[in-house]
């Protein structure tokens, strides 16, 4: 019986680690290269965009904004069909 348990909660954190590792890399690579043009070359977030008053940073940075949101709606998709189950099975 411990070991029936142990093995599903080792599917658990595996299962758990192949949802976030690319979720936590599609988080946080656009979030440092977003910082590191501001920190390093600020002049290419400067352009406005399709002739109005927002510059090219502030697109992007809403863009960023939604991309956190649209990866926070997939992990909590994710979570819900897949890991949910796994953990209501080991709960039993």
């Amino acid at each position: 019986m411990k070991s029936n348990y142990i093995h599903q909660l080792n599917v658990l954190i595996k299962l758990r680690a192949k949802i976030i590792r690319p979720l936590l890399f599609l988080t946080i690579a656009p979030y440092f290269f977003f910082i590191g043009v501001i920190a390093f070359k600020p002049e290419m977030f400067s352009p406005f965009i399709f002739d109005t008053h927002i510059s090219l940073g502030i697109f992007l940075g809403l863009v960023l904004i939604l991309l956190i949101f649209i990866i926070t709606i997939v992990y909590v998709y994710l979570a819900n069909k897949f890991i949910e189950p796994q953990i209501s099975a080991i709960k039993k």
